[in-house]
């Protein structure tokens, strides 16, 4: 049954993702792959700083500033997670409106999909982008003399 809230909460993810999709082409993706983040006022990665590691959500945020830059290899050098991640936002922009056109509710949308099977595919996506990451940037590490 489609009611008020699930109107709002179309809106609402509408707007979320579109300010998130603004934010994003506002930033300056760094050249490192991480620390763009710094650029909204956040402190730099304390798990990289500790232990050298990107820690697993290190480059999201340079991947999203790299993608709403339209520099898809760029953004997916930084984190493939965050380039999947960012065309799920961008995804759920229109996706928003075409619920609202059809009186559908977010919950109704995603249980035509096997939630727990998506869940899992984002988690090994997430793990698999971080064994990545680490991959890619350690080795500069040990040749810096870390």
């Amino acid at each position: 049954m489609y009611s008020g809230p699930d109107k709002a909460f179309s809106i609402a993810v509408a707007a979320f993702s579109a300010a998130v999709l603004r934010l994003a082409s506002s930033l300056h993706p760094s050249a490192r792959g991480i620390g763009t983040h710094e650029q909204l006022g956040l402190v730099p990665c304390r798990f990289h700083l500790l232990t050298g590691i990107p820690c697993p959500s290190c480059g999201l945020t340079t991947s999203f500033a790299y993608a709403a830059h339209f520099q898809f290899h760029q953004a997916f050098v930084s984190s493939p997670f965050g380039l999947l991640l960012f065309c799920v936002v961008v995804l759920a922009v229109p996706t928003s409106f075409v619920l609202l056109w059809q009186r559908m509710s977010w919950l109704q949308a995603v249980e035509k999909f096997d939630g727990a099977t998506v869940t899992m595919w984002m988690v090994v996506a997430y793990g698999a982008s971080w064994i990545y990451k680490i991959a890619v940037s350690v080795p500069a590490c040990f040749l810096a003399g870390w």
